[in-house]
């Protein structure tokens, strides 16, 4: 089994079409190594240089990346390696785990197919026949935890989970001696993310794989691996064992990413959030008013077809008054993205079902619909997918305020808008693009396109699931500052507990379509009094503080 090592690394991609607007350096001079049987995490945020640095290994930098010094597999250099010996290292040497499941799997072909083609295209003694690659496939399935049935479904037809799995079973399809896994728990939720953490850790102590893993957050790579590199602007400022980075870091930035996801009962960070700026103080006390804005009863909501009815919201009921900030939260298939579609109006609820809006229910089409979701918004979970990449900045804020036919002056309302999310001075961002901003600037345009119309309530399904982590603080801190500022209510969808500390003055906990548990932040994530809340906290990622 190879060592993998990295020798003076440095990447860099030349830009424009001619490569004629010069060179942007992704990866700067990095030594670093996996041992053979090792586990190396490499951390850092979007535009540190990791992603680039994973890739280099099997070679699958764009045509515009240029390379210099050496990367290598043991002896071997990856860039002397002809086509077809690559290929031959691709996979049965070294696999990898790309970010993305969904993307990354082909939608229409089933996954037993895609797992298949691994092995046919890498033969060797144990899956010689058709026959035998086909109970490799199925051995694969069972190996991450997956019945050999779901090699007949689409990706399409499996959970975040179950495709994340599915993407583990590829990697690990031809016996490779390396893994390297790039964000592999992004965006899962925390119980799925633990079951995906501790299988593959469980694989790398059985099979004596190498794991070289890849994240943002430092609690996540500090549960399977023995070592943490810390990266930034393409450099390498920090590395050693995972406890002592973690809890006893040299440098200021890695202190910054310990501290960017809270621990669930420090007072520190309660209703304080970290971001770039770091901490500020803790502000007061909030009193929450007697003034119900928005008021379910009794809401179920039940999805039909082909003769079947599958209740996803059952007899829920919820209260948020002005100014408070509610967490809904609970995993993946809970009912919480449909309950807040629900709320919005973008769904119908059964009959018997009651939601009120300042003590009115809410309407179900026409004029008043529409002035009802100038009042309520939804700030949508994935900024990419919800801004128009054909659109300018200013055109995706205007575009609520020519739905609701705003009859001020819509430069100045995009503007206050604009800053009121915090993107300053707001002409700057007027002519740009969605591919021009950063995640953390797109986040903001969508809020900022959500308060153009003037709302009371925000309902924000996973503002922060993939943002990095200093971005995430920075969204949280403005969240509390729209409250503060504007009066704002919020209602926040989320598998993030360590948000709900951050932010939340009450929190609901959504189970198979129910609400079980419902009441202060402190009361239910300190003294949790369900068997699934005490589950999910169970399985949230925390860096271990030893005891003398």
């Amino acid at each position: 089994m190879p060592d993998l090592i990295f020798d003076d690394v440095s990447i860099t991609y030349r830009t424009g079409d001619r490569g004629d607007r010069g060179e942007v350096a992704a990866v700067k001079n990095i030594s670093l190594t996996l041992p053979a049987g090792g586990t190396l995490g490499v951390a850092g945020e979007s535009g540190s240089g990791k992603s680039t640095l994973a890739m280099s290994v099997l070679r699958l930098l764009p045509a515009n990346a240029r390379l210099s010094g050496r990367v290598l597999l043991g002896d071997t250099d990856i860039a002397d390696l002809r086509f077809g010996e690559l290929r031959a290292v691709r996979w049965a040497e070294a696999s990898i785990v790309f970010q993305g499941a969904m993307h990354s799997l082909n939608p229409v072909r089933t996954v037993g197919q895609q797992i298949l083609e691994a092995l046919e295209l890498h033969v060797a003694d144990g899956w010689r026949t058709d026959k035998a690659r086909r109970a490799r496939v199925a051995e694969l399935l069972r190996a991450v935890d997956l019945v050999a049935s779901k090699g007949e479904a689409y990706p399409h037809e499996l959970s975040g989970g179950q495709k994340q799995r599915v993407m583990i079973a590829m990697a690990l399809a031809c016996e490779p001696d390396i893994i390297i896994a790039d964000e592999p728990t992004t965006a899962l939720d925390v119980i799925v993310q633990k079951q995906i953490l501790d299988m593959i850790s469980t694989l790398v102590t059985e099979r004596g794989i190498s794991l070289m893993m890849i994240s943002h957050d430092l609690s996540v790579l500090a549960t399977a691996c023995e070592r943490i590199a810390i990266m930034r602007d393409g450099e390498l400022v920090e590395v050693g064992e995972a406890y002592e980075v973690c809890t006893n870091p040299t440098q200021a930035y890695t202190r910054q990413l310990a501290e960017a996801f809270p621990t669930i009962g420090d007072p520190a960070s309660r209703l304080n959030p970290v971001s770039r700026r770091g901490a500020g103080e803790r502000p007061p006390a909030r009193e929450l008013g007697d003034e119900v804005l928005l008021e379910a009863r009794d809401v179920t909501v039940t999805y039909r077809g082909r003769g079947d009815a599958l209740p996803a919201v059952k007899n829920v009921n919820l209260r948020l008054h002005r100014g408070e900030i509610v967490a809904l939260v609970g995993q993946s298939g809970s009912g919480k993205t449909t309950l807040a579609r629900t709320i919005v109006g973008l769904r119908r609820a059964d009959e018997g079902s009651t939601i009120t809006f300042r003590g009115a229910e809410i309407p179900r089409g026409g004029r008043a619909l529409r002035e009802f979701r100038s009042q309520v918004q939804m700030v949508l979970q994935d900024p990419t997918a919800a801004l128009n990449p054909k659109l300018s900045v200013y055109e995706s804020v205007a575009e609520g305020l020519r739905v609701q036919r705003f009859a001020g002056d819509e430069k100045e309302r995009v503007a206050q808008s604009l800053a009121d999310a915090e993107l300053t001075p707001p002409e700057r961002f007027f002519t740009a693009i969605p591919q021009e901003l950063s995640g953390g600037q797109r986040q903001r345009a969508v809020i900022a396109g959500a308060l153009a119309v003037g709302p009371q309530l925000l309902v924000a399904d996973e503002p922060v699931a993939s943002l990095d982590a200093s971005v995430r603080g920075e969204i949280l801190a403005l969240l509390l500052s729209l409250r503060d500022r504007l009066d704002l209510s919020a209602l926040v969808i989320t598998h993030d507990l360590g948000l709900a500390w951050n932010i939340a003055d009450t929190v609901a906990v959504m189970y198979e379509g129910e609400l079980v548990e419902y009441g202060p932040a402190e009361e239910v994530l300190l003294d949790p009094q369900h068997e699934y809340t005490r589950r999910l906290l169970a399985a949230a990622p925390s860096i271990e503080r030893r005891t003398a």
